[in-house]
């Protein structure tokens, strides 16, 4: 049962989650956390960190932790699988289609048309993020409730990284 709920559940966000992992946080974590409570909103942040420290695309490492998290190896497989299966196949057909009719200006408008929609979903996606990170989550965004040791940490981070590419010549 559990590996139909993980391929069912990461099959559509895989459908449905155009732009890639950022652009489709915030329906991994709609379904993951509000409708499946396979983890908690902390726990789903998280895995959204340790999926971005880790090589690979973030959406197919978040669907992997999930998986594993909830059906094992056996999930993460299910898991991963069922997320990449929706784009093989699109992309294999937009393929196509593309090649043959990419001059055409319905095409140019179609695909100019997509691209604040994706803008859209990454921008709510970094909000929810940020929410959880520095406030606990964005219904509680005040600057009482403000994690300053967080926000200190990552403009050192920036800093740092500055310098050091600076001095590499990077």
């Amino acid at each position: 049962m559990i590996y139909w709920q993980l391929f069912e559940t990461f099959f559509l966000i895989g459908l449905f989650g155009y732009g890639g992992g950022d652009a489709s946080m915030e329906l991994i974590r709609s379904r993951v956390v509000l409708q499946r409570a396979w983890m908690t909103g902390a726990e789903f942040t998280d895995v959204i960190t340790i999926s971005e420290m880790t090589p690979g695309p973030m959406g197919i490492n978040i669907a992997s932790f999930v998986g594993i998290r909830v059906g094992g190896v056996p999930g993460t497989v299910v898991a991963t699988l069922s997320y990449v299966l929706p784009s093989l196949v699109i992309v294999m057909i937009f393929a196509g289609v593309y090649f043959k009719y990419q001059n055409l200006r319905a095409v140019q408008g179609v695909l100019a048309g997509l691209r604040p929609a994706v803008v859209a979903m990454i921008a709510v996606a970094m909000l929810r993020l940020a929410g959880n990170a520095f406030w606990g989550g964005i219904e509680r965004i005040s600057f009482a409730n403000t994690n300053w040791a967080a926000i200190l940490v990552i403009f050192a981070s920036g800093v740092i990284g500055a310098l050091v590419y600076g001095f590499a010549g990077i």
